[in-house]
């Protein structure tokens, strides 16, 4: 398909630059061209297509070139993180996503399930919907900074679906010298005049299965026809498991709700991701480091004269507080005045230079 027009494509999306810091952190960098911008968000997957959830929007959206470190990077799997910007008059692009992978500074202890315990508690998103499509959902503050710049930034509405969706209403884009701009998932594929967007849609329908979406009378969107698969495809990190027809695949979803505590996640009609239970962390005191009955910190090792044990004490952040190089006493009792500052604390006991436990205990206040 061959179309003419005077109209060029334009490369919208911003540059956008990852890279891991010191202590695991990961810093996300990006230029935006566009100074109408009118809200920018930072959004992470461990899908480079799928499952992107925003966790951080810009207070200055509109600045040319910004940043933002992300404190809790997900360890041990490769992520990917993209921009999600939106322009004044309801236009919105991704940047491309782009992978990185923290490794675990430490072993990871995994706990036993324990049958008390508790689901994690759930996070309220609200979904934002332009004409019936969920473009993104947004946490409460996130919201309300989305809410703010939409009603100060722009002559666009809000209108509330329901407790946990709004449609996004964009004001009325004026008819003179504008042109159509053609989209291919969420990215712009080309702008064309209104005789050349005719040409281009008589093209699409009389040679292609392909659809055209309207987004609004001056935004299409572009989609390729896809062959509908005969099977459901299953899977768990990103793993494909098996694949099933539908007859099979709705008795192992009900296998799944009966007999485990897992999630499953609809990524489409025909894709299907695991999500595996991850019961929440319950510590226990150690037996061999403790605080006792009087707040003392006890140092118990009954082997102390078949075995030689020395004993590292960490602050808060992980730093090094002293050690105790030669532990001579079956029960040794450390003075709080070692310590500094009530609260928890973390410790190492080594057993003939060999790793025994890491564990933490807390120190109360006088």
């Amino acid at each position: 398909m061959l179309l003419t027009s005077s109209a060029q494509a334009q490369n919208t999306s911003p540059e956008i630059t990852v890279r891991e810091l010191t202590k695991g952190k990961v810093q996300v960098s990006w230029t935006n061209p566009y100074e109408t911008c009118i809200q920018l968000a930072v959004q992470r997957s461990t899908d480079s297509v799928n499952n992107f959830r925003t966790i951080f929007s810009s207070l200055s959206p509109e600045l040319p070139s910004n940043g933002y470190v992300d404190p809790r990077p997900l360890r041990g799997v490769r992520t990917y993180y993209r921009i999600f910007y939106v322009l004044l008059g309801g236009a919105y692009y991704f940047s491309k996503a782009v992978p990185i992978e923290v490794k675990w500074e430490n072993p990871v202890i995994t706990p036993a399930p324990s049958s008390r315990t508790k689901p994690a508690p759930r996070i309220e998103l609200t979904s934002i919907y332009l004409k019936g499509t969920e473009l993104f959902k947004l946490g409460a503050g996130e919201y309300a900074h989305f809410r703010d710049s939409i009603n100060h930034k722009t002559k666009d509405n809000l209108k509330r679906m329901n407790a946990n969706a709004v449609e996004w209403i964009p004001a009325p884009v004026k008819k003179e010298d504008k042109l159509i701009s053609i989209y291919r998932r969420e990215s712009l594929l080309l702008q064309l005049t209104e005789g050349a967007y005719q040409r281009f849609k008589d093209s699409i329908a009389a040679k292609t299965k392909d659809t055209l979406y309207m987004i609004d009378p001056y935004r299409i969107q572009l989609r390729p026809f896809a062959v509908t698969p005969a099977f459901i495809s299953v899977y768990r990190n990103d793993s494909l498991i098996q694949e099933l027809d539908p007859g099979l695949y709705r008795r192992f979803r009900d296998s799944i709700a009966m007999n485990t505590r897992d999630t499953l996640f609809s990524i489409n009609s025909y894709r299907i991701e695991v999500h595996p239970f991850a019961p929440k962390y319950a510590w226990r005191a150690s037996n061999f480091v403790y605080t006792n009955a009087k707040g003392y910190v006890t140092i118990m090792v009954p082997l102390v004269k078949q075995h030689h044990y020395r004993v590292v004490f960490y602050d808060e952040d992980n730093s090094e507080i002293f050690q105790i190089r030669a532990v001579k006493e079956a029960e040794l009792v450390l003075d709080k005045t070692n310590f500094v500052h009530a609260g928890w604390f973390s410790f190492e006991l080594f057993e003939d230079d060999k790793l025994k436990e890491r564990n933490k205990f807390y120190l109360s206040r006088d």
